[in-house]
C-alpha cells in the first residue's frame, strides 16, 4: 500500500496553476509541479497518476472557483446578477487575471483532449444555463438562450483582449461594452 502523501491535491493544483500563470502549460510536468509544491514526484503521483489527471483536476478547480463565486453573488436584480457573473470572467484584478491565464491555457488544450473538452463543455453549459435563467427572470418574453450565448461570447472576447492586448482595451472600456450590451436586454 502506498504511503499517504504529505500534500493535498488542492496544494498540488495550486502549484500547477502558479506554473501556468508564470510560464503556460509548457512549464508543467509532474516534476515541476512537485518542485513548485516542495514535495517529491512520488507525492504528486500519489494523488495524480498522470500529468493529464493533474491538468484535469486543476482545470476543474478553476471552474469550481468561478462557480462558487457565482453562487455568492449578491444582486439587486436578475440583470445585475448577469453583469456580476460575467464580470467574474474578466481579468479585472490579479486573481481573475491569473484564473483567466489558466482557463485560456486549458481551453486551448481542450481542443486536443476529449476529457478536457468535456469539462469545458460542462462548464460552458452551466454558465449559459445560469445566464439564460436569470435573463428569463428579468424578461419572460426574451429569447434568453441566444442572448446568453451572445453575452458570454462578448465577455469571452473582452476577456481575451484585456489579457492579450491591454494597451488596446482598458478595463473601463470592457465594462462599458458589457454594460451597453446588457442594457439593451432590460425589460
Amino acid at each position: 500500500m502506498p504511503r499517504p502523501a504529505t500534500v493535498s491535491s488542492e496544494q498540488l493544483t495550486d502549484a500547477l496553476m502558479r506554473l501556468v500563470v508564470d510560464g503556460g502549460l509548457e512549464a508543467v510536468s509532474v516534476r515541476t509541479v512537485a518542485k513548485e509544491a516542495g514535495v517529491s514526484v512520488g507525492a504528486v503521483q500519489y494523488h495524480f497518476k498522470t500529468k493529464d489527471d493533474l491538468l484535469y483536476a486543476a482545470y476543474e478547480r478553476v471552474i469550481d472557483q468561478v462557480a462558487l463565486r457565482a453562487q455568492a453573488i449578491q444582486a439587486t436584480s436578475a440583470l445585475d446578477f448577469v453583469s456580476k457573473l460575467l464580470q467574474e470572467l474578466l481579468p479585472l484584478d490579479e486573481r481573475r487575471a491569473a484564473e483567466l491565464k489558466v482557463a485560456m491555457a486549458f481551453s486551448a488544450r481542450s481542443i486536443y483532449s476529449e476529457r478536457l473538452a468535456a469539462l469545458y463543455s460542462t462548464g460552458y453549459g452551466a454558465l449559459i444555463d445560469a445566464i439564460a435563467g436569470a435573463l428569463e427572470q428579468a424578461d419572460p418574453a426574451l429569447d434568453a438562450r441566444p442572448e446568453a450565448i451572445q453575452a458570454v461570447a462578448l465577455t469571452d472576447g473582452l476577456a481575451w483582449h484585456l489579457q492579450c492586448a491591454p494597451t488596446r482595451l482598458t478595463a473601463d472600456q470592457a465594462l462599458a461594452a458589457l454594460d451597453a450590451h446588457l442594457a439593451r436586454l432590460a425589460p
